[in-house]
């Protein structure tokens, strides 16, 4: 079959158009990960690369304790389909870790008493408050919720002798889904910074059928 003039200068132009384009720069800055605020705030890094949290360098006691209240922020915030096994595992855990939660409490608080004199209690006080605004930070809630029951499960098994031990393993797993934000919303900044120079990332472009493929499939 014979295309007109018209006809094949038509099919041309579609080819033409549909041929493999150049990458296109993408105009719209990078989003902040995890849903945060552009000027959201996180912790600077000590010389061994860590995060500033309120769980670095703790004694047994101390992680203990965040361990206690890390577990707790989740029984009262973690509102979804597991909530209810998730405060029946924490309430477990209070009953079958009574003597050593105790013993974490007393020495927390002679830890302070020690440092901060007659200051003690507000120092306690302030700390405490950090630790469960860390942990109830919404940015890495979900993994959160998903670690803590996972910690739950396996506090089910530990005696109460094994207990420290547990919680010093247990404490990095609770933190890691804010340092994983917290990395993530660094490399946020990188590439924004990069945006705001102009080195902005190529968005890919699907490259087009070639224009023997065109033609085929409009000429019978």
């Amino acid at each position: 079959m014979q295309l007109s003039a018209r006809v094949f200068s038509s099919l041309c132009g579609l080819v033409l158009a549909a041929s493999p384009a150049a990458a296109q720069f993408r105009d719209a800055p990078p989003t902040p990960p995890a849903g945060a605020a552009p000027n959201q705030m996180i912790p600077s890094r000590d010389t061994l690369g860590r995060y500033a949290t309120p769980n670095r360098d703790l004694g047994r006691d101390e992680a203990s304790w965040h361990v206690r209240a890390a577990l707790n922020v989740a029984a009262l915030g973690c509102r979804d389909a597991a909530e209810a096994a998730t405060v029946a595992a924490y309430n477990r855990l209070l009953r079958d870790q009574r003597e050593p939660l105790a013993a974490a409490d007393t020495g927390v608080k002679a830890l302070y008493r020690a440092r901060h004199s007659a200051e003690w209690e507000d120092a306690h006080d302030r700390q405490m408050t950090r630790v469960y605004n860390f942990f109830a930070q919404p940015t890495g809630h979900d993994a959160f919720c998903q670690s803590a029951r996972e910690v739950l499960a396996r506090a089910a098994t530990v005696n109460a002798i094994q207990f420290a031990d547990f919680a010093a393993e247990s404490l990095p797993l609770l933190e890691a889904p804010f340092t994983d934000f917290y990395r993530a919303y660094e490399t946020y900044r990188v590439e924004y910074a990069a945006w705001q120079r102009g080195d902005r990332a190529p968005v890919q472009v699907a490259s087009a059928a070639p224009a023997s493929q065109e033609l085929r499939a409009l000429v019978p």
